[in-house]
């Protein structure tokens, strides 16, 4: 009977425990058309489209070393309509996520070494593109 209780009370105190993992962030509101952010002024501006299959544009230039204020709306709301990402860890690119319908504003420091970088969706790898900094 006591092992009863020892298993009961372990099982308890794990499931008490996963619950309160949770994150909380399943209660936050998406923000469905972010505002700029505060000190994006001087910023160079990358506006780009996430579709089902591609990001448009595939190439942007930007200047190196430059700030960059990242303007990315997800227009796949066909078939899929499903979250994109814009991820490019080679230059510290940290991810973006993109939900079906909405528009993102992130500011970035860049990336101040020349030269042309892949950078893309982590979630649907085919879908990526390059950044060219001068």
């Amino acid at each position: 009977m006591k092992k009863q209780y020892l298993f009961l009370s372990i099982l308890l105190v794990a499931v008490l425990a996963l619950t309160g993992c949770n994150s909380g962030n399943s209660n936050e509101e998406i923000v469905m058309d972010e505002p700029v952010p505060a000190g994006a002024e001087d910023a160079f501006v990358v506006e780009l489209d996430f579709t089902a299959d591609i990001i448009i544009p595939a190439t942007i230039t930007i200047p190196a070393g430059q700030q960059v204020l990242f303007v990315i709306s997800n227009s796949d709301t066909v078939d899929l309509n499903e979250d994109h990402n814009l991820v490019g860890p080679e230059i510290g690119l940290r991810e973006i996520i993109v939900v079906p319908g909405q528009t993102v504003r992130r500011l970035w420091d860049g990336y101040d070494v020349p030269g042309e970088y892949r950078v893309g969706c982590t979630i649907h790898p085919w879908i990526d593109m390059t950044l060219i900094f001068e």
